[in-house]
């Protein structure tokens, strides 16, 4: 498998010509080699689908005077699509004093769908519900920098600045189907907020982990770095920083 991944990174070094067209089709196809093997990586490390976090959150109803309090809790909840991530739009060269210090774009991400158990506990009642959820995906916007010296770029931001709706379905609360509206949006709520950090955080590493590994060859030079030996590619699995798909077209 390494084998294969190292000849993917290094396929796209073929010769350029020194045309702004060029060069952008030439920036967009790094970046979608650099996709392809971080998909890769998202899904040997136990990513996708990824492990959502427990949550639960009270509430309250009062019968014949007296306030009864009750609990919802999700648990053994997954989310799928994190490996979807695709370039969404064509990438730009970052200019500081008329010289090329990185590159900015767009990412997407593919629909997603994920499942949750929710236990919901009232006076005596305590069925157990069945979540499902599903969004169309997602938008990120970053921007790399680039280290002249080691011919490399580094994500310096790398925001999910879109989450696209989510549709819950709940089923099985039975009598207290009243509290639908405060499960789905504990739902909601925690698997944005999860979904946010995870892209953000061990995705972003991911995206950089691969970066450091691809040579820019002849790119190097219409960038104006210095090419430096960067050593055998480092093993795939184990990446430090890193706990435990579709492309787009690539011009």
């Amino acid at each position: 498998m390494a084998r294969q991944v190292v000849a993917v990174l290094v396929y796209f070094l073929v010769v350029f010509a020194n045309g702004k067209a060029v060069r952008e089709n030439s920036l967009n196809y790094y970046l979608d080699t650099v996709l392809a093997n971080a998909q890769i990586i998202i899904l040997e490390n136990g990513f996708d689908p990824t492990t959502l976090p427990n949550a639960t959150t009270g509430f309250n109803d009062t019968i014949l005077g007296v306030t009864w309090h009750g609990e919802a809790a999700l648990y053994d909840g997954w989310l799928h699509g994190i490996s979807t991530l695709y370039r969404s739009g064509d990438a730009d060269f970052v200019l500081s004093d008329n010289i090329i210090s990185g590159i900015s774009g767009t990412f997407g991400l593919g629909a997603m769908e994920g499942h949750y158990n929710c236990l919901a506990k009232f006076q005596n009642l305590g069925p157990i519900a069945d979540v499902t959820l599903s969004n169309e995906g997602g938008s990120i916007i970053f921007t790399a920098a680039l280290n002249h010296q080691t011919c490399r770029f580094e994500m310096s931001s790398f925001d999910l600045t879109h989450i696209t709706n989510f549709h819950v379905e709940i089923h099985g609360l039975g009598p207290l189907n009243w509290i639908l509206d405060i499960v789905m949006g504990l739902v909601i709520n925690t698997v944005k907020t999860f979904l946010k950090w995870v892209i953000e955080e061990p995705i972003r590493n991911i995206v950089n982990q691969v970066m450091a590994l691809v040579d820019l060859g002849p790119l190097g030079p219409i960038v104006g770095c210095e090419t430096q030996s960067q050593g055998p590619a480092v093993p795939w699995k184990g990446i430090p920083g890193v706990p435990h798909k579709t492309n787009a077209n690539s011009n």
